[in-house]
């Protein structure tokens, strides 16, 4: 078995329950609605707050602190806009793969801004990802539903505002039949109908951690379980741009 670094993010409450009963998994990436004062490992958990802040700005202020008064001391940045309010409740940055994090240059800017680690950009190949160079801790998301599109207009209900549904239960069907899953937390993620899976190619990457972000998996041990023995992928899989870069 390997001994890689593994963190997981989760998208709800069962899957957030088998993640706090995975002694091996560093870090637990969840949405800041699903934490509670009552959850264990709360030193293990970074909040995921929402992804956009134009119009909740004040709302991920006040629940920072409230989680902060909870004891959770982690919470994730998606963009610059998530760094004030997270230094105004106390709690260390981490900075996630939507930060586009691509060189050296930014790697430095982030861990001058106080950042715990940053995960680099998942449009990165995987010689520049090998390239950066960092201060902090970096990572790589290696497995998951990568978001094609994130919108707050539901693209499965008339374009109507996200009614904030955990999950919704309706796809996106492209031009190509297939079928495009959607996640529901406020904003809408159309998601990749195939799956990042690098189970078997963790040995390519100078990484510090490899992130597995996990939507409608039922069964996160087995997915894990896979990458720790470095298993090839089975069925319809992505090396997502890790090999090929940008078309």
């Amino acid at each position: 078995m390997n001994s890689y670094t593994f963190r997981v993010e989760v998208a709800d409450a069962k899957q957030l329950s088998q993640a706090l009963s995975l002694s091996e998994l560093q870090y637990i990436y969840a949405p800041e609605q699903l934490l509670t004062a009552d959850l264990p490992c709360k030193e293990r958990i970074i909040a995921v707050p929402p992804v956009f802040l134009a119009d909740c700005g004040e709302y991920l202020s006040k629940r920072l602190a409230q989680l902060s008064q909870m004891g959770y001391g982690k919470v994730l940045a998606h963009t610059v806009d998530h760094i004030l309010p997270a230094r105004e409740s106390g709690m260390t940055l981490y900075g996630g793969a939507r930060l586009n994090i691509t060189n050296s240059a930014s790697a430095a800017f982030f861990a001058q801004q106080g950042f715990e680690d940053i995960v680099l950009s998942v449009e990165l190949t995987r010689n520049k990802l090998n390239s950066v160079k960092s201060p902090i801790p970096k990572g790589i998301v290696a497995y998951g539903r990568l978001p094609l599109m994130i919108t707050r207009r539901c693209p499965v209900n008339d374009g109507k505002p996200c009614g904030g549904r955990e999950q919704c239960d309706k796809m996106i069907t492209d031009r190509q039949g297939r079928q495009l899953k959607t996640l529901c937390r406020n904003t809408v993620e159309l998601l990749n109908p195939d799956v990042l899976y690098l189970g078997d190619k963790l040995r390519d990457f100078s990484a510090d951690f490899f992130l597995l972000k996990f939507t409608d998996e039922n069964d996160l041990s087995q997915i894990i379980r896979r990458y720790q023995n470095g298993e090839k992928p089975t069925g319809k899989f992505t090396r997502g741009l890790y090999y090929r870069g940008v078309e």
